[in-house]
Formats: C-alpha cells, structure tokens, sequence
C-alpha cells in the first residue's frame, strides 16, 4: 500500500481556510503519527493539500507563500517565504502541497492581483505540527502523557529513589523546576546562571545527560523542564556585566518616573518612623495615616508631573531669547486667526509645533514644544513685537496645551495610590495574605519594583523586577513604553527576578539574545520538552525565536506553556505562534464541584456520540478519483493517514482547541488540603486521569502534601519511605490510560460524558472505534459537613460493566511537622466492595448500585463495552457502498437521492412522503439529499441538542423510512443493491445504545450519498466529471428535476422521465412540464450533462404537440397542451440547434418523425379522438411549419377559452395573433390583454382592479425573440448549406415568397436600428428613436413597437438572451457598453433585476399573497417589475464574458487565445454568491428569483431548472471553447 501523508485544507473563494466549528476555537493542528520504520530518508512527516478554488479571486496572479521548507535538508527560517504558483482555472480547483519535514508551527499566505488590478495579500494563516514522542523506542501519543513535575532543590541526594516513587506509578514523564544554577533567594525560577546546572547536585553538564539517559531507559520517562525566557536572578553577575540586558533609565527612559517613585516608597519605608508614621500596621486606620504619608513625602515631594508636562517657564525664557530672531514663514497657512479659542490653537500647536514624539514618558519636562515653531505661530496670529500680551497668549496656550497631560498625571497618581493601598493591605493586613509583620529592610512596606546596583561599568543602575499583572494583555510588553504599569504599580512583582529586555530583534540586546540562545540549546540537547514559565509574560516574538532555535537540534520537542490569557483567541495564538504541544490546565482552580464537572466536560473528550466528519455536498469528486475499499480500515502500524471512506479524499485539515496538560494540582497550587480537603486529593485526581488529553501531578499531591510548599524558602527534602497517599490507585488509572491510548487513533476516537449530581461526578469515557470504555464515579469533598447523599442507580443501556476497582482515602492523623523530610497528611486507602451489577437480557440495560459504604472522598472505576460496536463496525459501515451504488443510472439516482414531497406522494400513490421531524418539521426531499441538507450543519458543530439527533436517539424510525421508501423502487437499476446496503448497516446500527445512534445513522447516510454524488459524476461528461463543487452541484440540479411520475409524462400514452420546470412548485400533474421553461432548461440540465437520451424525449414529446405553429407553454402530457406561449416555439429551435451542436450525430434528430397531437389544421381534438396522432412529421418538418406559419401570420382563440382555461384572463386575452414585420423581417405579437413571453404574470386582485391585466404583457416585437429568431434563422441556412434541410423560402402572407437567407439579412440589417438607443442623443437620427420616451442611454430596448410605447425604452435583462444566441446582431463596443451598464444597475448578486430601478413601475419585492389596494403589486403582479430572476443571470454572464473578451484586451490571455485571469476573476466576482446559495441551500438547488438585492422571496421556487441551467450552459461554453 501507498503510504498516505496527505491532509486536506480547503480554501473559500476569499483564500480562508474552510474548518468545521465542531470543536469552536480552534487551530489547525496535523495528527501526531509517526512515519513507519524504513521510511526513505527525506519522506516528508506529512502533506498539507490546500485546495484553491477555482475562479477564486485569489487565482488572479496568484501565488501561495509559505515558510514551509522546500525540502528536508533545508532548515525552516519562519521569515522565509517560498512561493508556489496557483494554478486554478474557471473549471478546475488547484492542489498545492505544502510538505512538512518536521514538527513545528508553519504558516502561509496568498497574494493576487486584485479586481483593480493591484496586488492584495491574505492575512497569514497558521497550523501545527506536534511532536512525535518516543521513549526507549516505543509511541508516547500526546494523549497518553502522564507527567510528574519534581522540585530539583527538595529531591534529596538519592534522586533515582524519587524515580523510583515516580516510576511505581506509571508516570510517563518527569517534569523538572529549572535545575541550573539559582539566585540568591534559592527559587528555581530566580535562575543565577542560565548556563550551568546547580553545582549541589551535578558536576557537569555530562550528569544531568546520563541522568535524562537514565530516566529514559529505565524508568521509561521522557523529561521536561522549565526555561525562563522572562527574568533573570536579581544577583546574576552577568548582569552587571551587561546591564543593557534589563529595562532601566538608559534603555528604557519612560520607566524614568516609576524608577523615581520606587525609590521613593523605599525611601520613605525606611524613614516612615522618623516621620511619625506607624511601621507595624494593625488596621486600616494605621494604613490610611500611611497613605497620607505616600502622599506627602512621595508622591508630591518627587514633583512626578514634572515627567508629564511641558516647562511653561522654561518655554516662555526660551520663546522669549529667540523671538527677535525669528523668521515667519510666509507660506505657514493657519487654519486659525486672533480669535480662534485657544483649546484650538493648543490642538494645532500640539500637532504641529512639538518635538516629536510627544505625551510620553521620561526625564523631568521630556514634552517640548519646538520654540521655533511655535513663535511663528504667534507672529502669524499675534503680530511680531514682543509684549506682556504676546507673554499671556503663549503661557495660555501652554498651559492649554499641558492640560490633558497634567489629567493623565492625575489619572496615574489616582491609580498609584489604590494600587498601593491594595497591595500594602494585602501583604500587612488581609488574613489571605502572607501578614508580614512589621516594616524593615526585609519586608518593606512594598516590594522594590527595581533591583539597584552599581555595573562593572562604574554606574548605578535600576533594573526593572519582573511579575505579571491581573488580566493583561500577554501581547502587550508591560516593561515597554506601550504600557505604564511599573508607573503605575500594576505589577505583582518578584523582587528576587530582574525583568530580561529584549528589543525587537537580536540587533537590539546582542549578548543577552546570545546568552539564552545557548540555554536554550543546551537545554534542548538534554531534554525531551520545554515548560514555559510565565509564557503570558513573553514577547511572541521572543517565544518563536527560541523555540525556533531549540527544534533545529530538537525537532520533536514538546512544549507546554503556563499561558494565563484569559481568552480563548488568545490562547490560540500562541499555540499556532509558537507551535505549543498543549497549555497547562489545574483542576484545583475549581471552587466547586460544578466548575470541575465543567473543566472535565472540556478536557474530557468529544461528548459519546458525537458526529463524525465525512465529506458530503461541500467536496466535488473527480471521477476518475481513486477508490479502495480497504482505505477506511485503520491500521496504527502503516502510519497513513486513512481516508474516511472508500473515496480516497484525503483526510481534512481541522481547527482543534489547543490541546491542555491538565494537572490536578501543580507546585503552584493550594494542596486538596488547604483548600478543599485531604479526601477529596483522590476523586480529584480520578477525574483529572480519565482525561482525553495530558494530565499531570505535582510531586506531594499523591503523597498528600498538607500544604503549598514555599519555593523560595522551603528547604526539606522529599520522604521517599513514608507517605505512600494515592499512589497505588494512580498506578492503576494510568494503566487505564495506557489502555486507552494504544486504542485511541484518532482525535474522534475518544469520547466522554461527564454529569455532576451534588457531591458526586460521573465520568464515561469510551474508545469509538472498539465500544470499550471506563466509568468512574467520584464523590467528591470540597468541604466539611457537607451532608450525605444517595446516588440512584446508574443505568446503560445496550452496555455491559464490569468493575475495576473502588477505593476512598482517609484521613488516619495530621500532617507531621518534620524539620527535614516533606511528608504527607497520614491517609490510607479503604478498599470498597458491595457493588451491584445487574444486566437485563430482554432492555440489554445494565444497572450498576453503589453500596451503603461510599464516602466522601471515594471512587469506583468501571469497564465497559458498547453491545454491538467492535472494530469491525466502523469499516463495515464505511465500505461497500462503491459496490451498492455501481448499478445505478441518472434517474435511480434521483430517486435515491431526492423526491419532493409533492413528488414522492405522487409516485407512491400517496403512501410516502417526506420525513416530518418533530419540532423541526417535514424534511425537503424524501432522499438522500434531504437528509445531507440537515445533517451537514449537524455535523458541521456537532449539534446532539437538534430535533433531528434526538429523534434518533428516540426511535429508528428514520432508518425504517430510508430503507423503507427504497421499496417503491427496486425495479429501477441498481436500487436494490443501495437498499440492502442501507439495510444492513442500519440492522447493525439498530443493535447499538440509542445516544449512539444519530451519530452512526449521519456516518451511513453520509457514505452512501457520497458514493451516489461520486457514481453521478462518473455518469457525466468530462466538464462535470472534472469540474468544481459548484459546477458539480448545479449538474447534480438535472438528475434533482428530472424522474418519473405517475399524474404526468411528456407523452400522453406512457410514462417516461420528464423535467419539472422547479421544485416543489412545479412538481406534479399539468403543473409539471412547460415548453419555455424546459427548452431554456434543456442545454444545461440535460446535454452538458450528457444526458442525451432525456434531452431527445422532451424535444420529440413537445414537436408532437405542435399547433398554430407554437410549441405549447403547458404540456400537461401532451393531453391538454395550452397555446399561449410566443416565445417556447423559439427557444424550441434553438435547442435543437443545441442538441445538434452538443451530441454526436446530433443533427440525425432532424429525420426522428413525432405523431402530431392535433391534426395539421389546427383543430382542436381530444387525446382520445381518433383524429390525434394520425399525421407524421419530422423535426425538420416541424421547424419549417413553426416559421412558415409565423411567416404567413398567425391568429387564434384558444381552445376552450374561458374560466375553466384560465380563471383571471381577460376575454380578448385569448386571441393570439402573431405576425412578421417585412420593413425589419421582426415577429411581433400579442396584445395588451396577454402575455406571451416569459414575463406572463397576469393581474389577479379585484381589490387592486388588476383582475385579468397583465403585469408585463410585453406585446409587439420583444428583443430576446428577435435574438431567437436571428438564431434560428441562421441555424437553418447553415443546415441548407449542408444539404440538411430542404426548404430555403417560406410564404409570406401575401403570397410571396421570402428565403431564409433574406429574411436572416433582413433581421440582421435592422436590429440595432431599431433596438439600440444611442448614449449621445445626436446619433438619435440614424436609429428608431423617440426622444421623449428614453430613460437612460447606451442601452438596448426590451422591446419594439409596443403598446405602451414608453415600454419599449425600459431596461430589462432580456437583451442578454438575444447576445447570446446571436451575438452578430450587435456591434461589440455597443454591447459591452450595454453589458456595462446592466452590470451596474439591474445585475443583483443572484439574479437579474426585471426592471431598470429607476423606472416608475420599479417595485422589487414579490409577494403573491398580498391583497391590497396597489394596482401595481396586489396578488404579486409586479412578479417581472423588478424582482430578481436567477436564469437570465446565466446570460448576462455568457454575454458578459464574450464580449469582454472580444473587445477588452485586459480579458484576453496573453499566452494563448483564452480569456485572461482578470476575465475570469470578473466572472467569479459575479458567481461568488451564487456559488453560496446552493452551498447553503437545503433545497440543494437556486431559487427562481430573490427580491431586491439578492434578499430572500418566500414566493419563489426554491430551486428551479433553468436557474442552474442557464449557469452550466456559461460553463459549457467556456469549456468548449478553451478548456476541452
């Protein structure tokens, strides 16, 4: 087998990566696999497949810059960009690999040229690549670490007895406390030298590396340690070898005040006795006589807004020296005069007479005014001699000026004041607090913001201390003059630990760049992972750098980080930033049992039953894609990433949350003891165990260390002997965990449900895959007297149990006072029994009953298995279904796959219909498809709460009806096969526990529609077979409209599949089939889908119907067609011109003979009259009777005129006439009482008085029939020059004869005579123009000679059906110019406004239930008035397209005879939200029409034929002519 590293990431048409939101926020992170043994040397880790769509507006020029090295021997420089080109077309999606050789995070963007042709760039994006673990040669997923941090300083002289300890309860990895060298105050984390280890416990580096060999071989251990980035030891001695290394006056000049004020308060500790102040606080009256002290003897004393404002007296001396030299530039243009108030002088002076930069921070009076500069502000307004006048204005508007600084001053000092109030309460007075006595050079009354000593270089500097601060932005330098926070006293600082600055890059701070490049070499060179202390704390670009660094000499590092965000976002970045393995998550920041139960529920794994990902209508399937049955199997030993079906698409790309190490208590936490109680240690880290994710312990929490240890002053040594605490109990649960992991293969693998009742939690953790899982129940005590309680038995259903073991932890003495040895609280552990466990054969429920004895503090771990789910569920379902649907052709597809409701009562004679589910409703098609449109949000986010889960979880009803309804259509080929395929896998999912269900009925429902979608597109040509998701999708349109019904067919004597014009309107019954609708439909939906066969059936049933010379708008099966369409008998012929241009030997249909309905004088007789289907014809015949009877004039009334006809037409409306204009060759027709063409709504409100008036009637001679018949007319002179069709001349009525050849002349020569309407009204002359009657110029009619004349004038989309068909009729820079104009006024983002908006009788909201008193929209009579229709958007864009690359360099490629990437990019432009519609529509299909600007019309068809058609035949059109 081919190993298979790829991963899928798609692109949206704006370049965004395309991510489920199952998991919320998220990053992009690749699994953690290795490469199997024997791999080539240079075999990428894995491949990142972006998928670009095609027309995209980022394919323009497009190229895809990534840092992602170009191959293995290459280092990764995260500033270096490679570029790959994007080479996307308008039919096809481009791939581009992004190979990843190591782990690490890596990025990409994508720049193009944009609509107005300048070059654009994405935003970059980011994703992860973990590491991949491995100790003593085996897989440590990332999952399955159980880590255990040691404090070097407290393990004692005998660190392998710790191992030991450690060892014995199957922790997988050791976390070191920094082990190098500390400061003076002996934290772990106030490091003295970040290059040597601590000489008390290693000789040489060489140690600590025999000792990480040691852990590795044989305690089976990875190791991890912390490295500071942010701080140093105050005392380092390179420090004050490079004092530059740390934020001081020189290097950082805004931290002048607060070094000022720190001093100060100093100061004014060690005087504030002398000063009469009291120096062992006992209440706040004794702070508040303190603060009254600060006040005098610091914050005034120090003159602190002298840092702030400008020196008005310095100013005015200086203004005053120079004013007598001072040359006022003439060109300096006030915007001020004498008289402007001076708050508006302050503000000009502000920006355009200081010395840059201004309002910041530094040395005393650092804000200046530039003299020069401002004294000629003066001299313009106030003249140039020097008075006591000119004095007061400059001091006024100094002082204006420092006004808003002197109120950031008081801002500040109000904020120094509470922050000092704050934190001096706290370490002096609050019980919480440390209580530190009285005032004196140990603990003065408050910690030094800055460490003060004198550098090697003789000079005294004050470094800042480094801390954090409450809720900080981490993206912010608190040390930097972005922030005022060491002014301002918001920083919890560490006295012992100097703030490291360094700058934006290594240029800025060489040594100490250099000096933790080192360290974190060496570092990286020993250990298996870093822990980042104070991660919050580190610049980013600090964070990269480094970690950059240690993966060139440790690519597989793990790295964890204390990253205390507060935000989800913000969390993200940093992982995606600094490619962190996982954030370190505690459990004892839970106060309650309810946010424990919560922080489990997040880290516990995906809720059971959760949906899992396939793809589904959102992927187009390239039908020559590799298929293997097996792919879907998943082996943990071949390292592939394993497809999710048999359709070999590769896995997706998914935004996970950043993975956690949650630790149920860390060293820096608070012990169960102090702060919940010693019991609860044991369900606490229970819960914490099952986790999915890395889980981790402090050394002493297992051992019920009584309290949070001092890591500054604690000097004991662990007890290895004693204190056994929990330990045996987490030896067994990370056996558990082990179990699970080696299980686990996936992140969908793992499951969990977590409840929390009172004082008890409970936890189910399941394995997908096997069925297996682990049920704790953990009764926890977060206090004393907390009362008993009961829990009810525990029940599952279609699950087996067995218990594990049960234990509960009590508390036998108190914690011993040892002078050397670290020993915990005196516990033991209380084996419990008395379980019962009872399983019901007949409900497969098993009950589990805890026994009287389970206290607070107690645990019971359960195995469990899933009845019915082992590992050969998941690839039973996912495989087979090639197999079941290889049978099926186009029209069993579409009963597999869709069905209204209307239709599926018709076929079943009423017995089936749609799928109603409660509190949701009916769902949109019987098939398949119906089902994909629900189910794709579903899984999307992993919705369990929606109507339809719940119904599965309720019932199988909805699996009784998919294999139900396939009953109805077994005859048809190959739906048997699908049926016993969705049979036996719902047998088998019918076996499964009820929550499981939703989850494998979507998975099943999914891979079979996947194989239908796939089996589709293997029945279709090259153009959709190779083409995009959308192309795909709208072809998937024509097997949606055409199948076979039982109340209508297109021939009256047998039924045959038939297209309905739209669903559900136009679904069943007469209703069904119209002649205009069908053969605008029929090039799209039926011949670019190759569907010949069909196409043929609808030409050949409509030319049997053939009366008056009209093809009929209702078919009504041929048995009662109606007569009333001008337009269908055109758009009849130019589908046949289509069929023969599209299929092979196409123009053999010319000689298929039709038994005409009606006898050939036009009588009307029943179907069953024995006078119907005795003539013949061949469609050659038919085509010449349709022009020979326009030619010789056509009048009429409709058969069976009347109200049982049609209940709103007027009388007169039933006369048809129709006839030829010889001056212009023009079909006119119609009158004022009809409506002929397309636009045939007709008025139908009594109330309104707009009963039986047509809304567009649209009579005289309409520009798209014009453009028909131009097309037809030269579709039969090119047939006679082939010898093949007979008849060259037609009969006028008259009585004279007229060829093809002059009437097509005759039409061509008079065209745009009479339909342009010049820009320029003095070329009126040379057309059939009335001045009075033009609206709007450089357009094209909608009609000529009219019976509104003014009609004629109106701008409507139908001249782009005309440029379509026969574009020889326009001069091409008149029509682009056209084109142009409808692009800005009538072009919606979906379809085509009807009317010009500018025009009176503009109304574009259509609703036909609206009965009202408006002539103009009562009973929706504006339905053609300005709503937006979706099929003329299809030729607009054909006319769009063509004439701009006729006539527009830009749109014509360069390298060969195709439109460019700028035409293209126009076009997908146009498409974007159309391609989005029938993305997001449930009815998998495009609405007939929007209201204005693409809005939403409830009275629309949601999904109609000719709306997708129309759009395939554009794309047709550009792959015949430049792709094929």
């Amino acid at each position: 087998m081919v190993l298979n590293r790829t991963v899928l990431l798609r692109l949206d048409s704006q370049g965004e990566p395309v991510v489920a939101l199952s998991y919320g926020q998220g990053v992009l992170t690749l699994p953690s696999v290795p490469l199997p043994p024997g791999t080539p040397k240079g075999t990428p880790l894995f491949t990142v497949r972006l998928v670009v769509t095609a027309g995209s507006k980022v394919s323009r020029d497009g190229l895809v810059w990534t840092n992602c090295p170009p191959d293995s021997e290459t280092e990764f420089d995260r500033h270096k960009f490679y570029k790959k080109q994007i080479r996307a077309t308008f039919h096809k999606d481009d791939k581009i690999d992004l190979d990843i050789f190591r782990p690490g995070p890596y990025c990409f963007y994508l720049s193009f040229r944009n609509r107005d042709g300048k070059l654009e760039t994405t935003r970059k994006f980011y994703f992860v690549a973990p590491p991949i673990l491995h100790v003593d040669g085996k897989l440590v997923k990332l999952d399955s670490v159980a880590l255990q941090t040691v404090v070097s300083k407290w393990m004692g002289k005998n660190w392998d007895a710790v191992f030991e300890r450690i060892a014995a309860k199957k922790y997988n990895m050791i976390h070191f406390t920094p082990l190098q060298r500390r400061g003076h105050s002996n934290s772990p984390y106030s490091i003295y030298d970040q290059l040597e280890f601590d000489p008390d416990h290693f000789s040489s580096t060489e140690e600590v590396k025999q000792m990480v060999h040691r852990l590795h071989t044989k305690y089976k251990a990875l190791t991890l340690t912390d490295v500071v980035f942010n701080h140093t030891a105050d005392n380092s001695k390179w420090l004050r070898e490079h004092p530059e290394s740390g934020y001081n006056a020189i290097t950082a000049p805004h931290l002048i005040p607060a070094i000022e004020l720190d001093g100060a308060l100093l100061q004014f500790s060690k005087t504030m006795g002398q000063l009469g102040y009291p120096t062992d606080l006992h209440n706040s009256n004794d702070l508040d006589h303190v603060m009254e002290g600060i006040d005098v003897h610091v914050l005034q004393a120090i003159r602190l807004w002298e840092y702030y404002v400008v020196d008005v007296r310095g100013t005015l001396d200086q203004l005053q020296g120079y004013w007598n030299g001072l040359t006022t530039d003439p060109d300096l243009k006030l915007p001020l005069d004498s008289n402007s108030p001076v708050k508006e002088i302050a503000r000009y002076v502000r920006e355009h007479a200081t010395v840059k930069p201004f309002g910041i921070l530094g040395s005393r009076f650092v804000n200046k005014v530039d003299v020069i500069k401002f004294g000629s502000v003066l001299q313009k307004l106030y003249g140039k001699n020097w008075d006591r006048n000119i004095l007061s204005k400059a001091e006024e508007i100094l002082n204006e000026l420092n006004l808003p600084l002197y109120k950031d001053h008081d801002n500040d000092v109000n904020e120094i004041r509470n922050q000092l109030y704050n934190r001096i309460k706290y370490s002096k007075l609050d019980p919480s607090g440390p209580r530190q006595g009285p005032i004196n050079d140990i603990f003065p009354l408050t910690e030094p913001y800055f460490t003060r000593f004198k550098a090697d270089d003789g000079k005294d500097y004050a470094l800042a201390n480094n801390g954090w601060i409450w809720a900080s932005d981490p993206l912010i330098d608190f040390a930097s003059g972005e922030s005022k926070a060491y002014l301002r006293r918001e920083v919890i600082v560490w006295g012992d630990c100097v703030k490291l600055r360094y700058g934006k890059g290594p240029e800025d701070s060489p040594y100490l760049w250099k000096r933790i490049s080192d360290y974190v070499t060496q570092s990286a060179l020993i250990f298996d992972g870093f822990r980042i202390d104070n991660a919050h704390s580190t610049p980013l670009h600090v964070g990269e750098y480094f970690l950059d660094l240690a993966r060139k000499v440790n690519p597989n590092l793990y790295v964890v980080a204390e990253l205390f965000s507060g935000s989800e976002q913000m969390d993200c970045l940093y992982v995606e930033r600094l490619g962190l393995s996982c954030l370190i998550r505690e459990a004892m920041q839970a106060w309650t049992e309810s946010e424990l139960s919560s922080l489990i529920h997040k880290n516990g794994g995906r809720p059971i039953g959760s949906y899992r990902f396939v793809p589904m209508d959102n992927f187009s399937y390239d039908r020559d894609i590799q298929l293997n049955r097996n792919y879907c199997y998943h082996d943990a030993s071949d390292g592939s990433m394993k497809c999710v079906s048999e359709i070999m698409i590769p896995r997706i790309l998914t935004a996970v949350p950043p993975h956690a190490l949650l630790m149920d208590c860390t060293h820096d936490n608070e012990t169960p003891n102090q702060k919940r109680t010693v019991e609860d240690t044991l369900p606490n880290a229970a819960l914490v165990a099952l986790c999915s994710s890395a889980v981790g312990s402090n050394f002493g929490c297992d051992e019920i260390f009584p309290k949070l240890l001092n890591l500054v002053t604690e000097s004991r040594t662990y007890d290895i002997h004693d204190s056994p605490g929990i330990g045996k109990v987490k030896s067994l649960l990370n056996d558990i965990r082990k179990e699970i992991n080696e299980l686990s293969m996936d992140v969908e693998d793992s499951e969990a449900y977590v409840h929390h009742d009172g004082q008890y939690i409970t936890f189910h953790r399941t394995d997908v895959k096997s069925g297996k899982g682990w049920y704790l129940i953990a009764r926890m005590k977060f206090g004393e007297n907390q009362g008993d309680q009961k829990l009810e038995p525990q029940t599952f259903a279609h699950t087996t149990a067995k218990p594990l073991f049960a234990y509960s932890l009590e508390k036998t003495g108190e914690a011993p006072n040892d002078p050397k040895l670290l020993k915990g609280v005196p516990t033991k552990l209380v084996k419990l029994e008395g379980f019962k466990i009872q399983f019901n054969e007949n409900s497969k429920i098993t009950t589990i009953s805890l026994p009287d004895y389970f206290p607070q503090g107690s645990i019971a771990v359960f195995e469990t298995q899933h009845l019915g789910v082992d590992q050969s569920l998941d690839h039973f379902i996912r495989s087979g279904a090639i197999q079941a649907t290889s049978g099926l052709d186009l029209i069993a597809l579409n009963s597999v796959l869709y069905h209204s409701d209307q239709e599926e009562n018709d076929i079943t004679d009423g017995s089936t219909g749609s799928y109603d589910v409660p509190n949701f409703g009916k769902l949109i098609y019987c098939g398949l498809q119906g089902w994909i449109s629900v189910l794709r949000g579903i899984v999307f986010s992993n919705d369990l709460a929606h109507p339809l889960s719940e119904n599965l979880r309720e019932g199988t009803w909805a699996l009784d009806y998919l294999v139900g309804r396939l009953d109805h259509y077994r005859h048809e080929p190959g739906v048997a096969a699908v049926q016993d395929w969705l049979r036996s896998r719902f047998d088998r999912i019918k076996q499964l526990p009820f929550y499981l269900r939703p989850s494998y009925f979507a998975l099943t429902v999914a891979i079979i529609y996947d194989t239908c979608r796939l089996r589709a597109v293997q029945l279709m040509p090259t153009m959709i077979g190779k083409s995009t998701l959308f192309v795909q999708s709208l072809a998937m349109t024509s097997i949606q409209m055409v199948t076979r019904m039982k109340s209508t067919s297109i021939y009256p004597d047998h039924l045959v599949p038939s297209m309905a014009a739209g669903l559900p309107h136009f679904s069943t019954g007469w209703a069904r089939c119209w002649g205009r609708d069908i053969f605008i439909s029929l090039r799209g939906l039926l011949l670019t889908t190759g569907r010949f066969d069909i196409a043929e059936d609808h030409i050949l049933a409509f030319a049997k119907t053939l009366k008056h010379g009209l093809i009929p708008n209702l078919l009504d099966s041929g048995k009662n067609p109606r007569y009333n369409a001008r337009d269908a008998a055109w758009f009849f012929i130019q589908a046949v011109q289509d069929y023969i241009d599209i299929v092979p030997n196409g123009e053999s249909i010319l000689q298929k003979k039709v038994t005409r309905r009606f006898p050939l004088d036009d009588t009307y007789v029943p179907v069953d009259d024995p006078r119907a289907f005795q003539h013949t014809s061949t469609i050659e015949e038919i085509i010449y009777e349709i022009f020979s009877r326009h030619a010789n004039g056509i009048k009429y009334r409709e058969a069976n005129a009347g109200p049982q006809l049609d209940r709103v037409m007027s009388d007169q409306g039933f006369n048809v006439e129709v006839h030829v204009d010889w001056s212009t060759g023009f079909v006119h027709g119609g009158s004022q009482f009809n409506c002929g063409t397309w636009m045939d709504k007709m008025g139908e409100s009594e109330r309104a008085g707009s009963y039986g008036v047509p809304g567009t009637p649209r009579d005289g001679a309409a520009v798209e029939i014009i453009g028909l018949l131009k097309s037809s007319l030269r579709f039969v002179n090119e047939l006679s020059k082939k010898g093949l069709f007979k008849n060259i001349e037609v009969k006028r009525e008259n009585g004279s004869q007229i060829t093809f050849q002059e009437w097509e002349e005759l039409v061509q020569n008079n065209f745009e005579k009479k339909f342009y309407i010049p820009e320029d009204p003095k070329d009126d002359e040379k057309y059939d123009i009335d001045s009075n009657l033009v609206n709007r110029r450089g357009i094209y009619k909608d009609l000529y000679h009219t019976g509104k004349p003014y009609e004629d004038y109106e701008l409507r989309p139908n001249f782009t059906i005309a440029m379509t068909v026969a574009p020889e009729l326009f001069t091409p820079e008149l029509a682009l110019g056209a084109l142009n104009i409808a692009d800005k006024v009538i072009r919606g983002p979906i379809g085509m406004k009807t009317l010009d908006p500018s025009d009176y009788n503009y109304h574009p909201y259509y609703n036909n239930g609206e009965d009202s008193d408006d002539f103009a929209t009562s009973k929706g009579r504006n339905y053609h008035q300005g709503p937006e229709w979706v099929f003329l958007y299809g030729y607009f864009l054909r006319a769009f397209y063509s004439f701009h690359y006729k006539t527009n360099p830009a749109c014509q490629s360069k390298k060969d005879k195709s439109p460019s990437s700028y035409l293209y990019q126009e076009l997908s432009h146009r498409i974007d939200r159309l391609s989005k519609w029938i993305a997001e529509s449930p009815w998998a299909g495009i609405t007939e029409l929007t209201n204005k600007d693409g809005e939403f019309c409830g009275d629309s068809s949601p999904t109609q034929a000719w709306s997708t058609a129309c759009l395939l035949d554009m794309y047709h059109d550009l792959w015949v002519s430049f792709e094929q």
